[in-house]
């Protein structure tokens, strides 16, 4: 009796279970051959897929990364495309859900994920996180990299401000559930503290944001990353004041720009004014356009160049650099990159200065503005900004106009569209074999409004018709967008052309 009322073990119920399952053998073939005619189907399908394999041979040939790889796979993916969108928007109407990329707030308020991390980081200057950046191959200590700045420019009698623009998160905690604003990293405040104790002025924008808010006026714009006109004006007088500018309340023109956020364009929803309304601001025309020969340079990301790029549709003339010069009363210099706030406007004042151009000539201040993200995710790479001799170049210079034939040699990565804050984007090129001798450094437009262009399709060792012209000429118009360049030395002092591909 007792052995018939014994209770089963989970291993003998399910030894008892999967010993009385019954498959037959027409069930067996047919579900083999469902599941091989499955799993092979979609690799034939997305060959032949009108976008595919030749991105993957570019991405692989070109970065030499697996990682690289798997993202153009993922790029082209004949799954991505037709469910996405279709899954998108069944979350937003179930659930008010956003993706990797967006987090929906309350009242319709948007926030790109990359800045709520920055949040939720245990601490930027701890060192396992340190430790764990550098293992992933760049240099994660902004300490070093902007003391070692600071240093540089001092030796030059130049004064270095620093501007960590505050994330949208730690200014709107409240629409993501929190109660206390502003929020802030925990390293923040032994960042700024190491800042001032090497003789950096940091300003510190927070507590002024969460001000605005409570006297109502947004820092920020709702389906945006960036702020809102009037934080960037009053951002601009505070830096006038700290460099010891006297300005007066002058009445400047204004134009009305109406756009939807570049957080809601990540959302990948082509209606997505059906859930998130564009926006209106006024835009002010401080009639202040940056010159090189200032004694102020401006190093800037997307924050600085949102009102006066006319690619990021928020208006023009109207942005960092014009407002700093209107409230300085002399126009600033300004090198401006969306994007790679950590380094990239850093590494092009490096490399003008390796060229032998001296862009810090006569200079007595440089602004050193980034979205304070980067502190958490950034490359902090310590960069030289000893001044070099114009050195022989080996790559084709252009004075004119002029169409070549050519083979491409690199190129540079081109990131998915709606996967970044920046819906522009210019590659780099390295052309060889030019009309059958000489190479050259070229940049191309390679994504407008997220789509990617024709030059973005190239893949290594084509041949390509391309119409070059100077740089120079493009470099206000261009110089600004978001920009991948070669990881080598003797391509990143080369003289740049820009091209545009000929059409057979």
């Amino acid at each position: 009796m007792a052995e018939m009322t014994k209770k089963l073990s989970r291993e003998e119920i399910a030894n008892i279970e999967v010993g009385h399952t019954t498959v037959s053998g027409a069930q067996k073939w047919f579900l083999t051959v469902f599941f091989l005619l499955f799993i092979g189907s979609y690799p034939c399908v997305q060959i032949f897929w009108h976008q595919p394999f030749g991105e993957w041979r570019k991405m692989e040939t070109a970065q030499k990364t697996i990682k690289a790889y798997e993202t153009a796979i993922e790029d082209t993916s004949l799954l991505r495309y037709a469910l996405l969108t279709p899954a998108q928007r069944f979350l937003m109407n179930a659930f008010r859900i956003g993706n990797e990329k967006v987090i929906v707030g309350k009242d319709g308020w948007l926030f790109f994920a990359g800045d709520y991390e920055y949040l939720i980081n245990p601490g930027f200057l701890r060192r396992e996180k340190l430790h764990k950046r550098m293992l992933a191959g760049v240099q994660p200590d902004p300490v070093r990299a902007v003391i070692d700045f600071k240093e540089q420019l001092a030796k030059r009698g130049i004064r270095l401000i620093l501007l960590p623009v505050p994330v949208k998160p730690m200014i709107y905690a409240d629409q993501l559930g929190g109660k206390t604003i502003p929020v802030q990293n925990s390293s923040f405040a032994e960042f700024k503290k190491q800042m001032e104790a090497a003789g950096i002025t940091v300003i510190d924008l927070a507590d002024d944001f969460v001000a605005m808010r409570q006297n109502e006026c947004e820092p920020y714009l709702k389906t945006d990353t960036h702020w809102t006109p009037e934080a960037m004006e009053f951002t601009a007088r505070k830096i006038a004041g700290e460099i010891g500018s006297q300005f007066a309340d002058v009445h400047f023109p204004s134009h009305k720009a109406t756009n939807l956020g570049d957080i809601a364009a990540m959302l990948t929803l082509p209606d997505c004014e059906r859930y998130f309304p564009v926006e209106t601001v006024s835009v002010r025309d401080y009639n202040s356009r940056p010159q090189r020969d200032s004694e102020i340079l401006l190093l800037g990301d997307s924050f600085a160049n949102i009102y006066s790029l006319p690619a990021m549709n928020w208006g023009e003339n109207g942005g960092l650099a014009e407002a700093l010069g209107a409230f300085c009363n002399t126009p600033v210099d300004a090198i401006l990159r969306n994007d790679a706030g950590a380094f990239a406007t850093r590494q092009l004042l490096a490399n003008e200065l390796k060229r032998g151009r001296d862009r810090l000539a006569g200079k007595k201040v440089v602004v050193y503005e980034f979205a304070i993200r980067e502190l958490v995710n950034g490359d902090w790479k310590m960069l030289d900004l000893t001044l070099g001799k114009v050195p022989e170049s080996k790559f084709l210079e252009v004075s004119a106009p002029r169409e070549v034939t050519a083979t491409l040699l690199g190129a540079t990565a081109v990131p998915r569209p709606n996967s970044a804050p920046y819906k522009d984007h210019v590659m780099s090129l390295h052309l060889g074999d030019i009309d059958g001798n000489g190479q050259a450094l070229v940049y191309a437009v390679s994504m407008r409004d997220n789509v990617r262009s024709d030059a973005a399709k190239l893949r290594v060792g084509d041949t390509v018709k391309i119409r070059l012209e100077p740089w120079d000429k493009y470099e206000a118009q261009y110089g600004s967008w978001n920009r991948s360049e070669f990881d080598n030395e003797e391509l990143l002092l080369a003289t740049p052309c820009f091209g545009t591909l000929v059409k057979k």
